[in-house]
């Protein structure tokens, strides 16, 4: 009988240990998964294309180009023509726009033009919606330029080469 009781306390222990393991392996598990999930986000971003009116002379333009036409330093294309710039009001691709071309967060890229603003010291970008209005706006819009995800749509406007 007392060998059985050892037996049984043996048997319980060893369920304990299995359980104990199994939580360990699942709370592992967890963090792996959570740490995946968080730090691919960075990771899957989609890439920014920068589209133009199709009236547009330039294929091309200069990523420093990007960051003064988007804090409001340059206002015309080089053939003189007015700049229309045009921005997403949110999301990744916007935040992923700001942080490559602008080199700031979308963060400090708000509060740049609300202080400009405020100050008297510029007009900031048309804001958009959507991806879909920022083709159309773009499209219809002699002058304009914007960025959207290189997977939407952008029929009728012209892609520019970034350089």
């Amino acid at each position: 009988m007392e060998l059985a009781c050892h037996e049984s306390n043996l048997q319980f222990l060893s369920i304990g240990k299995k359980i104990s393991m199994k939580n360990k392996q699942i709370l592992l598990f967890m963090v792996a998964f959570l740490f995946v999930l968080f730090a691919g986000v960075g990771y899957a971003e989609e890439p920014v294309i920068v589209i133009a009116h199709p009236g547009v002379a330039q294929g091309q333009i200069a990523s420093g180009d990007l960051n003064e036409i988007f804090l409001g330093k340059k206002k015309t294309w080089e053939n003189g023509e007015k700049l229309v710039p045009a921005m997403l009001e949110s999301g990744a691709c916007h935040e992923s726009f700001v942080k490559t071309f602008v080199k700031k967060t979308a963060s400090q890229f708000s509060t740049f033009w609300k202080q400009a603003i405020f100050t008297g010291q510029g007009i900031p970008p048309k804001t958009i919606k959507s991806e879909a209005e920022m083709v159309s706006f773009v499209a219809s819009t002699p002058g304009a330029i914007g960025y959207i995800s290189s997977s939407t749509a952008h029929e009728g406007v012209k892609v520019l080469e970034i350089k």
